[in-house]
């Protein structure tokens, strides 16, 4: 009876062989590999941009103290002084220094990297001790290669309420 029933099922060529066995400690190994070459990838990406941000604060506080603000502007992104945000952007810079006075030393507190359709951007808060008082910073900046153009900038400080 058994070989009846066999007999009459029809093989339409297709052999049917001992079931394939699925690897799962080799398909285990090579997700753990992926996972950690992407770990590393996003570790290597915050420590270039934390040691390229934190040498783009240095330089613009530099820059700042001594009152370059045209400079500050025309190393910027395309986005941080277009048109007539240029004067006002001048202006602005002006009365930070001026409220603030000079630049002393300041600390990172937060970064970020966001890879987005318009570019990395690198994010860094800094604590910074001026000669008026201490700011909190925020800095913005587009990556190109490995320098990074600054996009975005924000200060606050009490020291403008005075």
């Amino acid at each position: 009876m058994n070989e009846a029933t066999q007999s009459s099922v029809p093989s339409f060529g297709y052999s049917t062989g001992p079931p394939k066995r699925i690897l799962w400690k080799w398909s285990l190994a090579v997700t753990a590999v992926v996972l950690v070459f992407l770990m590393w990838q996003c570790g290597s990406a915050l420590y270039s941009g934390a040691k390229l941000a934190d040498q783009a604060v240095q330089r613009f506080h530099v820059q700042l103290n001594r009152g370059e603000f045209d400079e500050i502007c025309r190393e910027g992104d395309e986005a941080f002084s277009q048109g007539e945000k240029h004067d006002e952007l001048l202006h602005f810079l002006e009365q930070i220094h001026r409220k603030l006075g000079n630049a002393g030393a300041g600390s990172r507190t937060n970064l970020r990297v966001n890879a987005e359709p318009g570019g990395t951007f690198v994010t860094a808060h800094f604590a910074t001790q001026f000669e008026q008082g201490q700011a909190d910073e925020t800095f913005t900046w587009r990556r190109s290669g490995n320098t990074l153009r600054l996009y975005r900038y924000n200060v606050q400080s009490n020291a403008f309420l005075k």
